[in-house]
């Protein structure tokens, strides 16, 4: 490894470190007549660990109202802590932060946690249908109708999608009761198409999204999918054609679980 790149390595993981700059900073960073090696470092530590915060809370603006913007501060920061960001989109920031809460959720924690979970789940999943390859440039017609690669799909326990929607609002709404929810998220022309689906509609969407012909749903069905942008009969696309980089983490997919 090059001088350059030994620094460069050295400097990003200093930036990443959950505990400040490390003692050494001297050895690379020099002090001034005002501040240290490791405090000048640490105005960039600060700097960095701020803005990956502030991109946590513009992700997920339902679970920061659902927390409060405190409670919410320090899931973030310990999940960025044990999990420092590798891609080279801000947008896949959050990819395995639902995961992170269900991974370090208390035994006891009951349905608040389950809320909690989802709707980091929900918010990841409309990131990702806003930055996946959509049907707006759709390419050649294929043989048959497929699901479109910005569709998600959501089982949830709590309608979190109601509770956005009234968040966004700028409404101050309680958290809706219990109750099994089947999302489906996608785009069409660029906006964001968010529906809730019967069990048997979802299980049909589900299984197409799974590669199964599209035979067994009723054709209503597959008409109003192909309107919303849910379906589509082009070929996918292949990676070349996904700028952003929105494959779903291999920890937490927003696929059905």
């Amino acid at each position: 490894m090059g001088e350059l790149a030994e620094l460069q390595s050295w400097l990003h993981a200093a930036i990443l470190d959950p505990d400040g700059p490390a003692a050494d900073a001297g050895d690379v960073v020099t002090g001034s007549s005002l501040l240290t090696a490791r405090e000048r470092l640490a105005i960039y530590w600060r700097g960095y660990r701020l803005r990956l915060l502030e991109t946590m809370r513009g992700l997920h603006p339902g679970l920061v109202h659902l927390l409060g913007q405190d409670v919410f501060d320090g899931f973030a920061m310990d999940y960025l802590d044990a999990h420092p960001p590798r891609a080279y989109s801000l947008f896949r920031l959050d990819e395995g932060f639902a995961a992170h809460l269900r991974d370090t959720r208390p035994d006891d924690a009951g349905p608040w946690s389950d809320m909690l979970i989802d709707m980091a789940r929900f918010e990841r999943a409309i990131t990702e249908a806003t930055e996946a390859p959509g049907t707006e440039e759709d390419g050649p017609p294929g043989d048959r109708l497929r699901a479109a690669p910005c569709l998600r799909l959501l089982r949830l326990t709590w309608p979190a999608n109601a509770y956005l929607a009234a968040v966004r609002r700028g409404a101050e709404p309680p958290p809706p009761a219990p109750r099994p929810v089947h999302l489906a998220v996608g785009r069409r022309d660029y906006a964001l198409v968010v529906r809730e689906l019967g069990a048997h509609p979802f299980a049909a969407l589900e299984a197409i999204a799974a590669g199964a012909p599209p035979d067994g749903a009723p054709g209503a069905w597959l008409r109003h999918w192909t309107a919303l942008g849910y379906l589509t009969r082009a070929e996918p696309p292949g990676a070349a054609h996904d700028p952003a980089g929105t494959v779903p983490a291999p920890t937490e997919r927003t696929m059905p679980r």
